[in-house]
């Protein structure tokens, strides 16, 4: 059985590059294009992080394409307190000289791989929902093309941009709205979750002593975190690698099938992720939410999942 097709559809802050190493080096997982968006910082960087990183790891082959500059619906603004001017934190990654940029735009290069893949490809969608929602407009038949979507983004309680909206879905609800109500099967790994689960400095350690390019960046964005942290901002928390988790490693994760939408309009609301845990909509299920997570083997498995870069 070969490897599983994806394209990782990002917003590269920090714990996107981690996500995106895991992948690069799962044993069950072919990456088959990176794309970006616009969220954690402006398009501008979050493109640049994923054009540098790529040739800063070797992947000369795999496509780095452009997406969307703008939301669909803009609320509008960006976690530079969390994620550093640029993305990265106070790393910087050699500019990349020899990899250029895939001529096509994001929405475009998701489509042409869909139907290449022929009904196979997954998609990590770890950063707001633009680029899928646009190529799902332009083309109504993905919706038969992809195989599942595993995503960041949403809570199941509370938010962290608003009281109830988190922030990848609240920077563009419309888009949200847009893939969680297109019919391709998905998994939905929310913030309640993914603050449950925060490295430690002995996986920065143990990172750091197998001593590849990955696993160095790897302790060098995750010794950013904890200096973030011991500021008073956020834990070092892998937001984006639990929903890359989800789908090679459920067994760190509890997941239910539940009916999931997103609220557009509402004054107080905008950007609220309605998750029905309970069935009181009476609507079938139209995803797989996270729920808990073993913090203990989440933690291990992506350790291990970052170490595999040394081959």
């Amino acid at each position: 059985m070969g490897r599983r097709p994806f394209i990782i559809d990002c917003d590269t802050g920090t714990d996107d590059a981690i996500a995106i190493m895991a992948a690069l080096y799962c044993d069950e997982v072919e990456v088959k294009a990176i794309t970006s968006v616009n969220g954690n910082v402006a398009h501008q960087y979050t493109s640049k992080n994923n054009l540098d990183l790529m040739e800063y790891l070797g992947f000369m082959d795999i496509p780095v394409a452009k997406g969307a500059v703008h939301p669909i619906m803009a609320n509008g603004y960006h976690a530079h307190g969390t994620h550093g001017s640029t993305g990265l934190g106070t790393i910087s990654l050699p500019e990349a000289k020899d990899k250029k940029f895939d001529k096509r735009i994001a929405s475009e290069l998701i489509y042409e791989t869909a139907v290449e893949e022929q009904g196979e490809l997954e998609l990590l969608v770890v950063g707001p929902m633009t680029n899928i929602a646009i190529s799902l407009l332009q083309h109504p038949e993905l919706t038969g093309l992809i195989k599942h979507i595993w995503f960041m983004g949403g809570s199941a309680i509370g938010g962290n941009v608003t009281p109830t909206a988190e922030f990848n879905i609240w920077i563009d609800p419309m888009a949200a709205h847009i893939v969680t109500q297109s019919g391709i099967p998905q998994t939905m790994v929310g913030l309640d979750v993914t603050t449950a689960a925060a490295m430690k400095e002995c996986h920065s350690a143990e990172l750091r002593t197998c001593g590849t390019k990955a696993s160095v960046l790897c302790a060098d964005l995750l010794d950013y975190m904890f200096i973030r942290r011991d500021k008073g901002g956020e834990d070092a928390l892998m937001h984006d690698a639990m929903a890359f988790a989800a789908a090679v490693y459920p067994e760190c994760l509890e997941l239910k099938d539940c009916y999931i939408d997103v609220e557009c309009f509402g004054e107080y609301t905008k950007g609220h992720t309605y998750v029905d845990k309970k069935g009181k909509s009476k609507k079938e299920p139209n995803a797989s939410v996270a729920l808990k997570v073993d913090e203990e083997k989440f933690c291990r498995w992506l350790t291990d999942a970052i170490k595999k870069s040394a081959g």
